[in-house]
């Protein structure tokens, strides 16, 4: 991806597949109710453990979210789903989102765009929703993410026993 305070070129929108990328904008609404029903499959209980307003909130982002793919998919730079991953992490953490929760709405995202691409533009997607959670499984190793191992926290608060509140 070419950044023009350092002197490079921005990205040619006509470098890679651009008729997917129009096909992506032009079922933007569709794909995105879609991609939040699939997550929801993927994931059980996701609809539960967030409020309604949270669901909206994720609706609205795939919005984005499908905006960088596309912006991927007509450049052929995975660079714009890969930062893009990067810069979205925190707020995702800021909003109390496990990384499980968060790839489970790339994958529901993922298989709701396959629904208008073909199937070449299909793998190329696919590629780059696959570098996308490489990106977020590094994230999901931090702690608040999972629950940790008991044993090692039994060993670790001394041996204490029934003081769960601090480990």
């Amino acid at each position: 991806m070419g950044h023009p305070s350092l002197g490079l070129p921005p990205a040619d929108a006509r470098a890679g597949l651009p008729e997917a990328a129009a096909r992506l904008r032009a079922n933007r609404e569709r794909i995105c109710r879609v991609a939040l029903q699939g997550a929801e499959r993927l994931e059980p209980g996701l609809g539960d453990r967030y409020s309604e307003d949270l669901l909206r909130i994720f609706l609205r982002d795939y919005d984005r979210h499908l905006e960088q793919v596309a912006r991927a998919m007509e450049t052929g730079d995975d660079g714009f789903v890969v930062n893009y991953g990067e810069w979205v992490i925190p707020i995702y953490r800021r909003r109390r989102v496990s990384m499980r929760d968060f790839m489970a709405l790339l994958g529901g995202l993922r298989d709701a765009a396959a629904g208008v691409l073909t199937p070449e533009e299909n793998q190329a997607a696919a590629r780059l929703f696959e570098r996308w959670s490489d990106r977020l499984k590094h994230h999901g190793r931090l702690p608040g993410d999972h629950k940790g191992n008991p044993i090692i926290r039994f060993f670790w608060k001394g041996a204490g026993i029934g003081d769960d509140k601090w480990i």
